[in-house]
């Protein structure tokens, strides 16, 4: 079976019913929690025995003195069909150039987490994800958005909804002391019978939030429907197609990204009505709308720069615009529509006096490679491309000229809504850990330090008791999350130190 009809099966096996909005926090058919995970296939470590990150693989030999610098930075969820058995822990995940993990993040077994990003806070690096609990066809229940600084301690309380409005898995944007998220909220009453639905029908409104990050106060709403008056965006625009129940809320919007610009205006994506807008704040007038539709577009495409149900829609230097083009698909009571072409992620140059555009770049894993949800399109220093591929379990780097860098693959059923590259530098606030073992004589040390980036190597202190190490007993480069230090001589007592570049400590394990 092919990669399309594979993803395709699954997807199809996974609506169903399930359009009724059944929620993952029910659990599975045997009451799973919907972060249960097995440890097969996982990283397992003597010194982090608590940790079992998934092990990613490259498809494909990597080209890794081509690769741009930085860690990969993802959140590990599964993919459609309902709560399944992950392999490893779910939650945020950084990863180095050879796949090893940097960082881990288990949230536990009653939420998952998407979309981690780094992202400037009082002018410090921070990181920030979503975690909560969503529907199998990715409508969020409860959700709340996290941020920690490069000690990995928690700023701030959980940013959740006000109003009713519920906040989404898809963004969360630190703007100066403010954020901008995507949110939700359920609006009944609508007269949906224009576009072939009931006339007292229910809608899921999609909207563009600002909220003070220190109070958690609701500064700001741009929402497509606007009910109560005309709406910002027609539901006539909208391509999904009404649930054919008449109950279940019409996902018409579906917004999916937001870029915080100058001059008081803020980019947004709408997966399910193939465009985005840009908007004036506070007035909420729209620019001008870029869309794959050509009815809808205020730019006029080629047909090889046209998008549909697209993600992560920003605008880069230049006048260029990245995406991911899922090109697929429309969602109607258990059935999948057609894609429009292969997923890809795509650069458009933009002549904004002229009001036209042109396909620059794209990238492609193949031309049967459909993502039917999520995925991101990042460019990268010097050139390169970093793709996330979504609901299928791949992310890959691309070279300027399309040439595969790196394949990697989760196992299975793990996915990631989005990959990002960043140059992170993180230093945890907890000690290093240490482990020792023997065996057949012979004694080894462990040592790891979950998320720190700045270690160079290990040294290890030994001895009779605590208050009698021997400071030099060995001395090893780092390798990977865990450093296995052999000993020729065997001691009671043991600490690991973490050394930089320098040889500077900085941080010491408690004895062991």
């Amino acid at each position: 079976m092919t990669t399309r009809n594979r993803s395709r099966a699954a997807i199809v096996a996974a609506m169903g019913a399930a359009v009724a909005l059944a929620a993952f926090a029910v659990g599975g058919a045997q009451g799973r929690a919907i972060g249960a995970y097995t440890t097969k296939g996982t990283w397992s470590f003597r010194s982090a025995p608590a940790l079992h990150p998934p092990k990613v693989r490259a498809d494909t030999p990597t080209i890794t003195r081509r690769l741009a610098p930085g860690y990969f930075l993802a959140a590990t969820t599964y993919g459609v069909g309902g709560p399944q058995l992950m392999t490893g822990q779910g939650g945020p995940l950084i990863l180095d150039s050879r796949l090893r993990p940097v960082w881990v993040k288990p949230i536990g077994t009653k939420a998952l987490a998407f979309n981690l990003q780094e992202q400037r806070y009082h002018g410090r690096p921070v990181l920030t994800w979503w975690q909560g609990v969503v529907t199998r066809v990715g409508v969020p229940v409860r959700g709340e958005d996290i941020v920690v600084d490069d000690h990995y301690r928690e700023i701030g309380k959980p940013l959740r909804g006000a109003d009713g409005w519920v906040i989404s898995v898809h963004d969360f944007v630190i703007s100066g002391h403010n954020a901008w998220v995507t949110a939700y909220k359920s609006v009944s009453g609508v007269d949906l019978s224009p576009y072939g639905g009931p006339q007292s029908g229910s809608v899921l409104d999609s909207a563009v939030q600002e909220y003070d990050l220190t109070s958690g106060r609701l500064l700001y709403t741009w929402d497509l429907l606007n009910p109560g008056g005309k709406p910002n965006v027609p539901l006539s625009d909208s391509k999904q197609p009404l649930p054919a129940d008449g109950v279940t809320a019409w996902d018409a919007y579906h917004l999916n990204s937001i870029q915080v610009l100058a001059s008081g205006r803020v980019l947004v994506s709408a997966r399910n009505t193939w465009s985005a807008y840009l908007l004036e704040v506070p007035s909420g007038n729209i620019v001008w709308t870029l869309s794959g539709d050509p009815k809808l577009s205020s730019f006029s495409l080629p047909p090889n720069a046209r998008f549909h149900w697209q993600h992560s829609v920003l605008l880069q230097r230049g006048n260029v615009i990245s995406i991911y083009d899922d090109a697929c698909c429309g969602l109607a009571n258990g059935k999948v529509g057609p894609a429009s072409g292969p997923s890809r992620g795509l650069l458009l140059k933009l002549d904004l006096a002229n009001r036209t555009g042109l396909l620059r770049a794209q990238y492609t894993r193949g031309r049967h490679f459909d993502t039917y949800f999520l995925g991101s399109m990042q460019p990268l220093a010097g050139g390169n491309a970093l793709v996330g591929w979504g609901s299928l379990p791949f992310f890959s780097e691309f070279s300027r000229s399309g040439r595969v860098l790196l394949d990697a693959r989760w196992p299975a059923p793990d996915i990631s809504y989005r990959v990002f590259l960043e140059p992170w530098a993180g230093t945890p606030s907890s000690p290093p850990s240490g482990a020792v073992r023997r065996a057949h004589g012979r004694t080894t040390v462990y040592a790891s330090w979950n998320g720190a980036t700045k270690v160079a190597a290990w040294r290890v202190l030994a001895g009779a008791s605590t208050g009698h190490l021997n400071p030099a007993v060995a001395r090893v480069p780092k390798a990977g999350f865990e450093t296995e230090v052999p000993l020729t001589a065997s001691y009671k007592v043991f600490r690991v130190q973490a050394l930089d570049r320098g040889g500077r400590v900085l941080g010491t394990s408690r004895p062991f």
